[in-house]
């Protein structure tokens, strides 16, 4: 009875077929170096005397095994690995033994391009994260992606991520197969992933899955913990934030993951010191974040997990008389069921649904205001996989029911309301079908082909007809390993997005509105080339990739500003356009004994070309970034205390400034100069940690973390904010330009634990 009712409220599809109860394994051992098939590899289940080999292709099968066993995978000139069932993947990889060497390579399979065939596909495991350094007593999974090259935070306050010249509305994220629409909290001092949760994440920017559709730039795909074999917490408590994570195994069927996360920054802010700082004696900030997840084992090929995720940012601004709040947040819900039909074949089917909101206001003009806007994604997936020993075939479809509110505004001067004609919810459906099909042609050359087919339609309102789009999107990616250490990666795809980002580049903080494609404001059209080299051996990674990225119907606000805020139509403030992106990354990894080194850089263009803004120019885009480096050290001084230190520079953000503002009929209209004709100072910082590890006692493991993030306390802007001289009476007001720094020097203090 009671699965039965788990089954009606977590959307079991009854199609899927009934499952077997007998519990079976098959997977791959390949040598981690050279990614060929090991031969005779002892595998035995630990406690008994069962166990098999591997053949020449390095395959093996055992059948009846428990979801808890342990198998351990032996086999001379390698390194011995233990591992449960539930995190055996389609192969394992063994690393070669390496004694007496000065230079040992530790790093997981994860880290290594060598062994993907799409160009920029980046796989993270639990152990990648647990090697970063800390910030601010965080060990962000977001800030992995920021490390690579070709991707950066969104600085000076905006969220997102910008990848290879696209803005933050060209990134898909999934958190357990549910879209997440905002993956940043203020400034992206923490991301909205709180990392205690996460088990992977697959990040891709070139050769996308044919799977993943609607967006321009990059894939970011994040898997939560899976069922323990027991159950453990771990937390932690420090000055500017706590949070604590549950991995709770009910029985042998159930488990629950929980997970909450909450700031108090508004506690310290005494010790940030300046009052121009984000967080200033008359402002406030705080943010708060709770995941939970229920997974059901219904039989041994048979598993179902819900997932329910809750953020929320709330800010607020007195300063120097100004009133500004900002509020924003995600929920999401979701289900996936998946069913293992052999040992090759498997289905996913997921049923899900994400809503955004976003608020803010200001009286940094002459009028005060007050604008919202909604998000909201109703999803359903299904797809059928083959995972054979010489090929992978994924097919599947995908249904989106989509409703965006781009933005319901009140607004008055003197405290007289302006009269303005708000925008209704536009609402469109898209249904896709796809493809992906992954083969080795000879030894040295390996493809994977991808085709996605997608029906577009819009509902009509007052502002959009009933209109029809179908895209077809292929992809292509071609990996040639001359040699064993060194490869070379070709990629190329089409992508169709339906959603257009109007962006205020003259305001710095996430005030992004979103409209939909139209027969006017036709979707957005990404063509992207990307050529790599990826040379690895003993402990060193080097990889380098040139790109071109072409997007046509592009869209701005004719003049970016603050007036569309006032528009009765706010198609009729939007041009298209398009732009190129281009450019060089370079990134190396080291490691030599006790310590890990690694370092990118990306050197890029994106300009943009509109016939309607900037007499037909090409100018900068605002999410322009000429210049991107970043670095990361971490010592291993002794067995309990690690050292880490990361350094960040990038480019500024250009900008939009209005000069002055003219009432016109008893409405203020702001004059801008050219089109994103200023730049933000460029953004640098260096933050410092030192972890001590307490010695274990039992079960229970603490560290103890000091961060200086800032550490030489540069001023980087968070916002360029718009004092006026002159009042509503007069026929011409002066703008008067002024900025407030973002988080000065914050050294935090953090007790980690687990249990």
């Amino acid at each position: 009875m009671y699965r039965t009712k788990c089954l009606i409220v977590s959307f079991v599809f009854i199609f899927l077929g009934k499952a077997t109860s007998q519990n079976s394994i098959t997977s791959k051992v390949f040598d981690f170096e050279k990614n060929t098939p090991v031969l005779d590899v002892s595998i035995r289940i630990q406690g008994t005397d069962k166990g098999t080999y591997t053949n020449e292709d390095g395959f093996f099968y055992l059948d009846n095994i428990a979801n808890s066993s342990i198998l351990i995978l032996s086999k001379i000139g390698y390194s011995p690995l233990h591992i449960t069932v539930n995190d055996i993947g389609d192969v394992i990889y063994l690393e070669p033994e390496i004694s007496l060497l000065k230079e040992v390579t530790i790093r997981t399979f994860s880290s290594s391009q060598l062994k993907k065939v799409v160009p920029g596909q980046i796989y993270f495991s639990q152990k990648d994260i647990e090697r970063l350094p800390f910030i601010l007593g965080e060990k962000d999974v977001i800030k992995l992606i920021q490390y690579t090259p070709g991707v950066q935070q969104a600085t000076e306050g905006q969220s997102g991520l910008l990848v290879r010249g696209g803005n933050g509305s060209m990134n898909l994220t999934l958190l357990d197969n549910i879209y997440l629409h905002n993956t940043s909290h203020l400034g992206g001092l923490f991301s909205a992933i709180n990392s205690d949760f996460v088990h992977s994440l697959e990040f891709s920017k070139a050769g996308f899955d044919a799977s993943y559709g609607g967006r321009l730039s990059s894939i970011t795909d994040i898997k939560t913990l899976k069922a323990p074999d027991s159950t453990y917490f771990n937390g932690s408590l420090g000055l500017l934030s706590t949070k604590l994570t549950g991995n709770i195994k009910i029985d042998n069927s159930n488990s629950l993951l929980i997970s909450g996360r909450r700031t108090y920054l508004e506690l310290f802010k005494p010790i940030f010191g300046k009052d121009d700082s984000v967080l200033g004696k008359d402002s406030n900030y705080s943010l708060h974040d709770f995941f939970v997840k229920h997974s059901l084992s219904l039989t041994s090929r048979d598993k179902l997990e819900t997932s329910l995720y809750l953020t929320e940012d709330n800010y607020k601004d007195k300063t120097k008389g100004r009133n500004r709040k900002l509020k924003w947040g995600n929920f999401l819900l979701g289900t996936t069921y998946t069913h293992q039909f052999s040992n090759s074949f498997s289905s996913q089917t997921t049923l899900s649904n994400s809503f955004y909101k976003f608020s803010f206001g200001s009286d940094d003009f002459i009028f005060d205001y007050d604008a919202n806007s909604t998000y909201n994604v109703l999803n359903l997936n299904h797809h059928f996989l083959w995972d054979k020993t010489n090929y992978l075939f994924k097919i599947g479809a995908s249904y989106n029911k989509n409703k965006i509110l781009p933005k319901r505004v009140q607004a008055s001067i003197n405290n007289s309301p302006l009269e303005i004609l708000n925008q209704e919810t536009y609402k469109f459906d898209d249904v896709s079908l796809f493809g992906d099909l992954e083969f080795q042609i000879y030894d040295k050359l390996k493809v994977k082909s991808g085709l996605r087919f997608t029906t577009y339609i819009t509902e009509s309102n007052a502002l959009v007809t009933n209109d029809k789009f179908y895209c077809l999107e292929p992809r292509l990616s071609v990996k040639y390993q001359f040699k064993d250490n060194q490869a070379f990666k070709f990629s190329y795809q089409k992508l169709n997005q339906f959603i257009h980002q109007a962006s205020f580049s003259s305001f710095s903080l996430p005030a992004d509105f979103f409209v939909i494609s139209n027969k006017d404001v036709k979707p957005q059209v990404s063509n992207q080339l990307s050529l790599s080299y990826i040379f690895e051996e003993n402990g060193t990674q080097f990889n380098s990739a040139l790109f071109f990225k072409n997007v046509s119907n592009y869209t701005e606000f004719s003049n970016g500003s603050i007036n569309n805020l006032f528009s009765n139509n706010i198609y009729e403030d939007i041009v298209a356009g398009k732009f190129n992106s281009y450019g060089l990354e370079l990134s190396i990894n080291k490691k030599i004994n006790k310590l890990t080194a690694q370092a990118a850089l990306t050197l890029s263009k994106t300009i943009a070309q509109f016939d309607a803004i900037n007499q037909g120019n090409y100018f900068s885009t605002n999410f322009d970034r000429p210049i991107n480096f970043n670095t990361i050290v971490s010592y291993k001084l002794n067995d309990r205390i690690e050292l880490g230190t990361i350094f960040l520079f990038t480019s500024g953000q250009n900008y939009t400034r209005p000069k002055d503002i003219r009432i016109v009929g008893e409405r203020p209209i702001v004059n801008f100069e050219s089109k994103n004709a200023s730049r933000f100072p460029n953004y640098h910082r260096l933050d410092l940690s030192c972890t001590y590890s307490f010695k274990q006692k039992g079960k229970w493991n603490s560290k103890l973390n000091l961060t200086l993030y800032n550490a030489y306390n540069n001023n980087n802007p968070f916002q360029i904010y718009f004092a006026t001289d002159g009042n509503a009476d007069d026929s011409f007001i002066e703008i008067i330009e002024k900025r407030d720094n973002f988080f000065p020097l914050l050294p935090t203090l953090n007790w980690l634990f687990s249990f």
